[in-house]
């Protein structure tokens, strides 16, 4: 079960045909080659919120910040969450970058409080059908929307979220298809194509440009790529980078060896 917190597993098949079973209460997404930015939310006081990539997109708190307690790091997971009270938001501003890409993925780590109506993770959009992409949720449903550079906007969305359970979302496209992503499972797909729409919203975290649909709730390990991300991507890698903290709580599960 791919799940932050209380069990975060992901199937590894090694050569043999063993599945490996793992779970790991906490890790952090380094930087690649394909992050455009990547927010860990560890400041843990202040209202700056660093960029760990090398882009440097720094945002600004909106409203009055709230780092929660230290609910993250009860069983040793690593670092923290930012608390969104509906009203607070996150200012990243322009990121050049993100005009004319050919592919995107937007993913983030979210602790929804309220899901009524819209709530929106992370967004670079305007109001109305004004922007080049979005991620969000709609009554509990997570959607990823998308505007290409002909004007034709399409989304992809399905799933139910929870109150009070950590998810993990994650929208991609690659000029061929918009896909939702919920704890690593893809739950919709459509087919769409042109680069992104070109615009000068501000990339805003927690709301949209026009600060409308504000999150509550908590939202961590923020990250834009350059790229549609694949499953094992948005997941600890035992043997990559991305195994940054894997505890003692790794469980062997032994599969079915299967000989032809």
């Amino acid at each position: 079960m791919f799940l932050k917190m209380v069990t975060l597993s992901t199937l590894i098949f090694l050569c043999f045909g063993v599945s490996l079973a793992f779970s790991a209460e906490g890790f952090e997404y380094i930087p690649d080659t394909n992050t455009l930015a990547l927010w860990h939310f560890n400041e843990g006081g202040g209202d700056k919120i660093t960029d760990s990539s090398s882009n440097k997109f720094n945002g600004t708190v909106e409203g009055k910040p709230d780092w929660g307690d230290e609910d993250w790091n009860k069983a040793g997971a690593k670092g923290k969450s930012f608390k969104f009270d509906g009203n607070t938001v996150i200012n990243v501003g322009k990121i050049d970058e993100l005009k004319t890409p050919d592919a995107i993925t937007v993913e983030a780590w979210v602790y929804p409080e309220d899901l009524s109506g819209w709530k929106l993770i992370c967004c670079n959009w305007g109001g109305a059908v004004v922007g080049a992409w979005h991620l969000g949720v709609e009554n509990g449903m997570p959607r990823f929307h998308i505007t290409n550079n002909a004007g034709v906007t399409v989304d992809a969305s399905g799933g139910k979220l929870e109150t009070g359970k950590w998810f993990h979302v994650a929208g991609t496209y690659d000029k061929k298809a918009v896909k939702i992503y919920v704890d690593g499972k893809l739950i919709a797909e459509k087919n769409a194509d042109g680069s992104l729409k070109k615009n000068d919203m501000d990339v805003v975290i927690g709301s949209k440009d026009s600060r409308e649909f504000k999150w509550k709730g908590r939202i961590d390990e923020v990250r834009i790529s350059k790229i549609a991300r694949e499953p094992k991507d948005m997941s600890p890698n035992l043997s990559g980078p991305q195994a940054v903290n894997l505890l003692n709580s790794l469980i062997i599960t032994w599969g079915k060896v299967k000989t032809d």
